[in-house]
């Protein structure tokens, strides 16, 4: 039994390191995304209302994020920076202004495997993270306007090569209600989609 107990502690305490290392791998990317990024400004609401306004737009996605979900589990990283780990691959990440009055950008992270051999396509195979990561890029899209349709939506989605060119490289963005949104794929195997203001 005390045998079994120290293999999980072990394996808990690598988990741990591993997740604190994907979040300060994201924290950085996100960095450098957002410098390339052409946003002139705040998104004009705190991220706190942000995540209030997604909470309502999981009702209008499949196996999205819940608000209980969002107000039990959001996390503060420190430097203006809030995070959600939203699964094993997945993380939400949202960047304040330095006094965190407002909403600078939010992103959604995939973390995808690209060690596959030369003759790979961009696509990526469905898979539940996959899946999820489509079905919280939509949450997002949804959170900016209630006004935002399911076509609208889906539109969107394509332009940025959200169905199956993901790993192409190709920086791809699409505006939406006086928001840009951006999907490219970052390097160690990252795809990110950021939300801004133009």
């Amino acid at each position: 039994m005390l045998y079994n107990a120290e293999i999980k502690y072990y394996v808990t305490g690598v988990c741990f390191k591993l997740k604190k290392i994907s979040l300060i791998t994201a924290l950085f990317l996100i960095l450098l995304f957002t410098k390339e990024a052409p946003c002139s400004e705040g998104m004009g609401i705190s991220s706190s209302y942000f995540l209030k306004r997604m909470g309502y737009a999981c009702v209008k996605v499949k196996n999205g994020i819940s608000s209980v979900t969002i107000a039990s589990e959001i996390q503060d990283a420190g430097k203006s920076k809030r995070f959600l780990d939203c699964g094993n691959k997945l993380m939400l990440v949202l960047t304040e202004s330095e006094d965190e009055k407002e909403l600078l950008n939010v992103a959604i992270m995939y973390f995808v495997d690209t060690n596959v051999d030369e003759e790979r396509s961009s696509s990526i195979s469905r898979s539940y993270e996959n899946s999820r990561f489509e079905n919280i890029c939509r949450q997002l899209i949804f959170s900016l306007d209630r006004d935002i349709s399911d076509s609208e939506a889906e539109s969107t989605l394509r332009s940025i090569g959200i169905y199956g060119n993901m790993l192409d490289g190709v920086q791809r963005s699409r505006t939406v209600k006086g928001y840009r949104c951006m999907l490219k794929l970052q390097p160690g195997g990252m795809i990110m989609m950021v939300i801004s203001k133009i």
